[in-house]
């Protein structure tokens, strides 16, 4: 549509349905007796008690007032805490420093060492490093015997026999 032609231009724009007008008293009236007829029978759902608005300051204040229940406190669960901590840490230190045997290398099980040289990743290296000179004379290692019956089990639980036929074709 052009500016310039809006004075030729006779609608308005807006349409009615075909006889609104002349049904539009009707249709208010109807409407009109519908509500007049429901106005008693529908309601909101929620009433308000009489008087609600005006005693509610003093509920509210009298709500907020309300003493709060009495605390009784129980100071013997602190002196029971304080008594048992004492007594556990006085178990542990006896138990720890008064055992009658005394460590020492000896004591020691073989396969406490192994676990630990196995779990500290302890290399060959390592060890030399704590050997000195007096401990690597050929004498220490040749006066140990040992037994058939022990060299025969220690074949028997470490090495299979696939290994010892490949190890001397290697």
């Amino acid at each position: 549509m052009n500016i310039n032609n809006l004075h030729n231009d006779k609608q308005t724009g807006f349409k009615a349905p075909d006889g609104y007008f002349e049904s539009l008293d009707d249709m208010l009236l109807n409407q009109q007796k519908i509500d007049n007829h429901l106005k008693g029978e529908i309601t909101a759902g929620f009433k308000v008690p009489e008087g609600y608005f005006e005693r509610f300051d003093a509920t509210v204040l009298k709500q907020l007032q309300k003493e709060e229940p009495k605390i009784i406190s129980l100071p013997f669960w602190k002196k029971t805490a304080f008594v048992s901590g004492i007594a556990a840490s006085l178990a542990i230190l006896l138990t720890v420093f008064n055992s009658t045997e005394d460590v020492s290398f000896e004591s020691l099980e073989t396969a406490s060492i192994e676990n630990y040289i196995f779990e500290e990743n302890i290399n060959t290296y390592d060890i030399a490093s704590f050997l000195n000179e007096d401990d690597l004379v050929l004498e220490n290692f040749v006066s140990t015997s040992i037994s058939d019956e022990s060299l025969e089990s220690y074949l028997l639980n470490n090495t299979t026999i696939e290994n010892l036929m490949f190890e001397d074709h290697e």
